[in-house]
């Protein structure tokens, strides 16, 4: 258990929670992660309040950051895999992306560039 959060970061439920309380998908990056954090704080900081207000708002910035620490404990703990086959498989993954891209999939290698269509450039 988190001292900080009081919560256990493996319940599916808070983690399935706490990604909802910060506005992420299903899957996020760190970036992400860090970005949405920081607009929540940006539009619920308490201090931005008098008040009533602020007294709410301070409850909710309550809820954001134990969100956000329970989210960054999974992801510090999350375990990766630096496997041969784990890593091929990413690379294939997101090398299959470009294949199927419209601009660099199949067809486009063998197309010549006119000279006034810039388009390719």
């Amino acid at each position: 258990m988190d001292k900080k959060t009081g919560m256990k970061p493996d319940n599916f439920e808070q983690i399935d929670r706490a990604r909802k309380i910060l506005n992420l998908g299903e899957t996020a990056t760190l970036k992400e992660i860090k970005e949405a954090y920081r607009e929540l704080v940006k539009r619920y900081h308490p201090d931005r309040y008098k008040g009533r207000k602020k007294k709410e708002f301070e409850e909710r910035m309550k809820e954001i950051n134990k969100a956000y620490k329970l989210i960054m404990e999974y992801c510090e703990n999350y375990r990766y895999s630096f496997t041969k086959k784990e890593v091929e498989d990413f690379y294939s993954k997101y090398m299959r992306g470009f294949q199927e891209d419209w601009m660099w999939g199949p067809g486009k290698e063998n197309k010549e560039i006119k000279k006034n269509d810039y388009r390719g450039i």
